[in-house]
C-alpha cells in the first residue's frame, strides 16, 4: 500500500499546461479566501492566508516560474504542501485529480519545458494520451525561497 501511495500524484494546471507532484507531499487542497498581501514582498509571494489557526505562506507558482495564468478573475485554489517542516500553499490554475505514475512511467526530463529549467522537474509521465509535468517543489521552493518570503511572517 505505502509503494502505492509513493507513485501518486495530485494534477493540477497552470496556464496551458498539466503539472503533477508526489502525494505525499500534499497537505490538503483548500479554497482560496481572505488572503492577505504583504506590502513589499517578492512577486511571486502572493501573501499568507489563517488555516485553522496556522498562518500559511501563499506562492503563485505561475507566477514563480513565469507561466501566465489560463484566466485573470483571481486566486480560487491552492494546493497546501510541507517543505522542509513548513506547510506553504501553492497557488494554481486548477486542481484536477489523482493519478499513478510507476517509476517504469516515467521519462527522464528534457532539458527545459516551456521555460521550466530541467532541474525543476524530475520526470514527464504519460496519462492518457496527454504528457504531465512532474516538478520538484522542494527545488522550486527551497530553504532560501521561504526564508526570503517571510522574515517577518511566520
Amino acid at each position: 500500500m505505502s509503494a502505492e501511495i509513493e507513485h501518486q500524484y495530485i494534477l493540477f494546471s497552470l496556464g496551458e499546461e498539466e503539472y503533477a507532484l508526489p502525494i505525499v507531499l500534499v497537505d490538503e487542497i483548500i479554497k482560496i479566501h481572505n488572503l492577505v498581501k504583504v506590502p513589499r514582498s517578492k512577486n511571486y509571494f502572493a501573501g499568507i492566508m489563517d488555516i485553522r489557526g496556522k498562518v500559511v505562506k501563499m506562492v503563485d507558482l505561475g507566477v514563480k516560474l513565469n507561466i501566465p495564468h489560463s484566466h485573470e478573475q483571481g486566486y480560487d485554489r491552492a494546493i497546501v504542501v510541507k517543505i522542509g517542516g513548513e506547510s506553504v500553499g501553492i497557488i494554481v490554475d486548477k486542481v484536477a485529480n489523482v493519478a499513478l505514475f510507476p517509476p517504469e512511467t516515467i521519462n527522464p526530463p528534457p532539458p527545459s519545458i516551456k521555460g521550466i529549467s530541467s532541474r525543476y522537474i524530475t520526470g514527464v509521465g504519460k496519462k492518457d494520451d496527454r504528457f504531465i509535468i512532474l516538478i520538484d517543489i522542494e527545488k522550486i521552493l527551497g530553504s532560501e525561497e521561504l526564508a526570503e518570503l517571510g522574515a517577518g511572517v511566520k
